[in-house]
């Protein structure tokens, strides 16, 4: 079972100046305690001293710097889900930016300990070794205060795509509807996913993952009926897991309407989703354990049909009514068919 993993689980622990500046001294000065056991004459041990003071300190500093390139994948090479997750969520521009920063100082770091080192090696007094490191030190002090604001973006940036959800190469399922109508209910009855669940809008504050045999299943942060260049960041990540994950959309209509949204709105959500998509769209009318008027629900269904919805589930997620149901079709749309699709392409093969 293959997964799309998360390229961005491996980026490093980002350290502000001073942290990388105070881990790079320690270092430098316990190389430092182990050169001076040498049995060397003063000068010279003085040198050494130094010497591998500067060349460990630029070391800590430009591999620390160039692990965090390193470690974070080249958005163009990434599949488009999560180029467009890194747009969304951090801006591409900026993120490349910042990790060009990394680089600029990481190769200057390490350009100046050469230079330093091999001056020091030329000092004619312990003092004028001294104060050459001294002079170093400071001047990659600068350097990483110059690039303070790139590494707290990317530290921030981190900290929002390490979070990502690592994707199995499964059929999936995307679950889709206005904040609050029951998606995350419903993820964790059918797949038993542990996800915050409240009665408020937008708990889900990015995608959730469930699995249920070899079915993937993803709920959605809510998406409110208006144009995309309105949408939040939290409603953007709905709209590329529709685009880019969803092999089936589940449309989530609240029949009570206590999501704070009228069926007239979800509906016209549900149309805007119809358009975008050119995925097979079922809808579920959730919370029917809470609508005493059955022609509300038969109004309901009755609209969804001339939208041209042909697969309608009455289910109450909170309850698991009509869950056994909503599983079979799932079962039955994206398994068996997708099973019976290998064996005929594995016939046309044989042919």
């Amino acid at each position: 079972m293959s997964k799309e993993e998360n390229p961005f689980k491996k980026m490093p622990t980002i350290l502000m100046p001073d942290e990388l500046m105070a881990k790079a001294l320690r270092r430098g000065e316990k190389v430092a305690n182990e050169m001076r056991k040498k049995e060397l004459p003063w000068l010279l041990k003085a040198r050494y001293v130094e010497e591998h003071k500067v060349r460990t300190i630029a070391s800590v500093v430009a591999d620390n710097l160039q692990k965090v390139i390193d470690k974070t994948p080249p958005v163009r090479k990434l599949p488009k889900f999560y180029q467009e997750m890194v747009e969304v969520l951090v801006g591409v521009d900026e993120f490349k930016k910042s990790l060009g920063a990394f680089k600029w100082a990481s190769e200057l770091v390490r350009k100046l300990g050469n230079e330093y080192a091999k001056k020091i090696r030329k000092a004619r007094t312990p003092q004028q070794a001294g104060k050459l490191r001294k002079e170093f030190v400071g001047r990659v002090k600068s350097i990483l205060n110059q690039i303070h604001p790139e590494m707290a973006f990317v530290a921030v940036a981190r900290e929002k795509l390490k979070n990502l959800p690592t994707f199995k190469n499964l059929p999936t399922v995307v679950i889709a509807g206005y904040p609050n109508v029951g998606k995350s209910t419903l993820l964790k009855k059918l797949t038993g996913a542990d996800v915050e669940i409240n009665n408020y809008p937008f708990t889900t504050k990015g995608i959730n993952m469930g699995y249920m045999e070899d079915i993937q299943i993803v709920d959605t942060p809510g998406l409110l009926d208006r144009p995309l260049y309105e949408r939040n960041d939290i409603e953007l990540q709905a709209i590329l897991a529709l685009n880019y994950l969803a092999n089936l959309i589940l449309f989530i209509i609240d029949a009570s309407e206590f999501c704070g949204y009228t069926i007239e709105e979800q509906l016209n959500l549900l149309k805007e989703i119809k358009e975008l998509f050119k995925v097979p769209i079922v809808v579920a009318i959730n919370k029917i354990d809470l609508v005493e008027d059955e022609g509300k629900i038969k109004n309901i269904e009755e609209k969804l049909k001339e939208i041209g919805v042909e697969k309608i589930f009455k289910i109450s997620a909170d309850k698991g009514i009509g869950l056994e149901e909503l599983k079979e079709y799932f079962f039955k749309k994206l398994l068996f068919t997708n099973r019976e699709n290998i064996k005929e392409l594995a016939n046309e093969n044989n042919n």
